[in-house]
């Protein structure tokens, strides 16, 4: 029950960083959008950012566990997706279309090369 444990506080812990980088993402996305750049593009740049947050944190992770790089993207992009889905249903009432399910594949994408670009680097430094 020990090492259960330690996963969820571990996952909690990348969900927390995530949050931090989401809510960073916002700031960022809001003052580009207050200098009157145009809202589509304000949209691409938050997709962008997302998915570069979901590779940050997923390759963080990886570097700190033992298990494969993409099972753990895989973990980590399904728990941020999940939150993400909650997050939209339940605050912003959003409805969930073909668009929506696209972005999350490229999200748990990017999070899978987030979680094996993470490990190599942690081979990498091993092997020196």
């Amino acid at each position: 029950m020990g090492d259960v444990m330690k996963t969820v506080i571990l996952y909690l812990k990348y969900l927390g960083i995530f949050m931090l980088f989401i809510i960073g993402m916002g700031l960022i996305s809001s003052l580009i959008s207050l200098l009157g750049i145009n809202s589509v593009l304000v949209s691409k740049i938050a997709i962008i950012l997302t998915a570069i947050s979901f590779f940050i944190v997923s390759a963080l992770a990886s570097n700190k566990t033992s298990d494969k790089g993409y099972i753990l993207g895989i973990k980590m992009g399904g728990i941020f997706v999940l939150f993400l889905v909650l997050v939209n249903l339940i605050i912003f009432r959003s409805s969930f279309n073909l668009d929506r399910f696209i972005y999350y594949i490229i999200l748990i994408c990017s999070s899978i090369l987030g979680g094996s670009f993470g490990k190599n680097i942690k081979i990498k430094k091993l092997a020196r």
